[in-house]
Order: C-alpha cells, then sequence, then structure tokens
C-alpha cells in the first residue's frame, strides 16, 4: 500500500506542474490579445500625430518619410541606406533572372 501511495505523490505534482502551465500560458494568451487590442485603439487615436504608420504604409515608406524625425526612427539614415540597397540588389537580380530565363543566342 505505501509503494502505491509513494508512486502516486510524483503522479500528482506532475498532473499540478502541467496544469498549472496551461493556465499560465491560457492567461497569458488572453492578456496578450487583450493587449493587442488596447494598442490597435490606441493607434487609431495616434495616427493623427504623424508618428505611428498606417495599414496602408510599409515600414520602409514610413522610415523614409519620418527618418529625420529624432525619436521616431532609430538610425534612419542607416536604414533608408538599407532600404536602397536592397532595392538595387532585387532589380539587379531581376536582371539576372531575365537574362537567366533569355535563350542565348544562336550561331
Amino acid at each position: 500500500m505505501s509503494a502505491s501511495w509513494a508512486l502516486l505523490i510524483p503522479v500528482a505534482a506532475l498532473v499540478v506542474i502541467v496544469l498549472g502551465a496551461m493556465a499560465v500560458l491560457r492567461l497569458q494568451k488572453t492578456s496578450l490579445g487583450a493587449d493587442e487590442l488596447t494598442s490597435a485603439r490606441a493607434s487609431g487615436s495616434a495616427a493623427s500625430s504623424g508618428f505611428q504608420d498606417s495599414a496602408q504604409e510599409s515600414r520602409e515608406e514610413f522610415v523614409r518619410r519620418n527618418w529625420q524625425r529624432p525619436g521616431v526612427v532609430a538610425n534612419g539614415v542607416t536604414l533608408v541606406d538599407l532600404y536602397d540597397r536592397i532595392r538595387a540588389l532585387e532589380e539587379r537580380v531581376a536582371r539576372a533572372e531575365q537574362q537567366a530565363a533569355s535563350p542565348p543566342p544562336h550561331d
């Protein structure tokens, strides 16, 4: 009888830990959902100040528009330079793909 009680205690502890972890995860998920709703409502009111990006505006457009505003874009000059380099690289890749897709001239 004592052997069964000795096994019951670790199993019960394991069940409590698993159920507790599931409860914590569920609470975190519900609190994050509420925070997202709150931040979405706040972003609608903050959009009039010009510091908030809109749903129609990409991050790149936001950075390009606000790169000189202190505190809005961290190191805006570097980000704009990176966006320019990415755009140039994408154009080079597109040109290389077009050249690779076109058949070579026959002699």
